[in-house]
């Protein structure tokens, strides 16, 4: 039987409020929220041609990276053209570098409002 065709259509987040990560991501990256439901429970985000969507979760746990009590769930990677300024852009719409950078020379991890991983990395690498 051969293998069907199948495309990634999108990458689902759990969170605490979806509206707030949604936004988050779309200021991040420059991406754009397409679609918002009435309850504000699922948002969606266009980044560099595909899709993220932010689902909001009743009861949240957030990862505590890089510990597994809470592991993390999902991880981003961005290349940016500029480390330094993409680490003070994500702070300044409320992320954190993390206290713990296992490889800083290649990248720069992060956690975004929810307590999520993200890495930054230099798009020459």
């Amino acid at each position: 039987m051969p293998t069907p065709h199948i495309t990634l259509n999108a990458v689902t987040i759990d969170c605490s409020d979806a509206g707030r990560l949604a936004d988050f991501y779309a200021d991040l990256t420059g991406g754009e929220v397409i679609h918002r439901d009435d309850e504000g429970g699922c948002v969606q985000v266009s980044i560099a041609g595909g899709t993220v969507n932010f689902q909001r979760v009743n009861i949240y746990a957030p990862p505590q990276w890089p510990g597994q009590e809470h592991p993390q769930q999902l991880h981003l990677d961005f290349h940016v053209d500029d480390v330094g300024a993409a680490v003070t852009h994500a702070e300044s719409l409320g992320a954190m570098q993390a206290i713990e950078q296992p490889d800083a020379d290649r990248y720069t991890i992060m956690t975004d409002p929810d307590g999520h991983p993200f890495c930054l990395k230099p798009s020459q690498s």
